[in-house]
């Protein structure tokens, strides 16, 4: 005989919604500017806002703006090209903690 008992799972939902958004025009020299500032930013990938740098310098990628690596581009007059922006995680709340401390 069948046998059923009602439980909870836990599932990610991907749920779309409406943001305040912003359009801006600029010029190629422009776009391959901030291209060579955004190539120099740092961080999480998943957990800081290099997320949303990395989607704009993706973005002026899939737009075929002239590759950063390429003779002339404006990072390569970067006054230190060794040097970079690094953003930090964004803050976790405290997480409830059930188990034992040893001090």
């Amino acid at each position: 005989m069948a046998e059923a008992k009602r439980t909870i799972i836990t599932r990610e939902v991907k749920k779309t919604e409406t943001v305040p958004a912003l359009s801006m025009t600029i010029s190629i020299e422009e776009a391959e500017s901030l291209m060579a500032v955004l190539v120099k930013v740092a961080g999480s990938l998943t957990n800081s806002p290099r997320k949303h740098t990395n989607a704009i310098l993706r973005s002026l990628e899939n737009a075929q703006v002239r590759d950063w690596e390429s003779p002339g581009h404006p990072f390569s007059l970067l006054a230190d090209p060794n040097s970079g922006l690094a953003f930090k995680d964004y803050k976790q709340p405290n997480a409830t903690f059930y188990g034992v401390t040893v001090r």
